[in-house]
């Protein structure tokens, strides 16, 4: 099946069986040609990486500029970090593909001074990946400031410089959930709700309507447990001692025995399903496993 997407055009082989858990899972076994199709395809193209300097931010760049893409910008809050990724970059792949941009997704008038530069420096614009995010439990404001208004406010801007109807050249917006968005996580009630609503949001965005008018695609992405300072360092569950004293421990707990992936891994899947998703699908990225979510039986 061939899916037509602003300037993504890739033949989609893949095969299908529904699991326990009510997902379609794909298995490995795509067009032979899919290495080749997707450097092909990224040639040329430019894109902008939220939350770049580490993570799966970080090696999705990687996974990019490996992959030939003509040039990345990293654009993450944290300066010393964005820059010392940034050289870390150019040194592999030369100083001329990658760029970095201060900016906090919290904040419009940053992300729409993000994406001007951007721009500016690329001309062209073709691939956003939003995948700024955090847990902070105790500070739910900052929660839903970054995770759902950066993420709502990154896709929006995105539409204006992606779209056909604005002189864009079409293109895919991913944005990164988790899995504790499609699988509800107690121990981390706010940060779960966040990713869900990064969920709705994709299946809405992605839908044929807007896509159909902008020759954008929406894919939404659910890492489970990706083994990053972010996953080793997560705090901010102080503000559920008062109802579940052991929250912490409970976390570390639960992280100990889930499905781990690397960033790498994670990463690999998620360039993937950048090219071949469709638009408004979500997946699943677990233990180096990819799902797509069914909502059929939800909807």
């Amino acid at each position: 099946m061939n899916q037509s997407v602003g300037n993504f055009l890739l033949p989609i082989s893949l095969s299908y069986e529904i699991t326990r858990e009510g997902h379609v899972a794909a298995n490995n076994r795509i067009t032979s040609n899919y290495s080749t199709l997707k450097m092909s395809r990224l040639n040329g193209k430019f894109a902008l990486v939220t939350g770049g300097s580490q993570g799966i931010g970080f090696a999705c760049i990687k996974e990019l500029l490996n992959n030939g893409i003509q040039g990345v910008t990293l654009v993450d809050v944290n300066v010393s970090k964005g820059n010392e990724s940034t050289a870390l970059l150019k040194e592999e792949f030369g100083t001329e593909r990658v760029i970095f941009i201060e900016g906090d997704v919290s904040k419009e008038d940053q992300v729409e001074d993000a994406f001007e530069k951007s721009f500016n420096h690329w001309k062209h614009l073709d691939i956003v990946i939003n995948n700024a995010g955090v847990i902070a439990e105790q500070h739910w404001q900052k929660a839903l400031l970054t995770n759902c208004g950066g993420t709502l406010q990154c896709s929006l801007t995105a539409f204006q410089y992606l779209s056909t109807k604005r002189n864009g050249r079409g293109g895919v917006i991913v944005n990164v959930a988790s899995i504790v968005a499609v699988h509800p996580y107690a121990i981390t009630p706010v940060y779960s709700s966040t990713k869900s609503f990064i969920v709705m949001l994709g299946r809405c965005l992605g839908d044929s309507i807007y896509h159909d008018h902008n020759g954008v695609r929406v894919v939404t992405v659910c890492p489970g447990l990706t083994i990053t300072d972010f996953a080793r360092n997560a705090g901010g569950l102080e503000a559920l001692k008062s109802l579940v004293p052991h929250s912490q421990t409970s976390y570390n707990d639960d992280r100990d025995w889930l499905k781990s992936q690397s960033s790498e891994e994670c990463a690999k899947h998620l360039v993937r399903l950048m090219i071949e998703g469709t638009s408004g699908s979500v997946w699943t990225i677990v233990g180096n496993e990819v799902s797509q979510v069914d909502f059929s039986i939800r909807d």
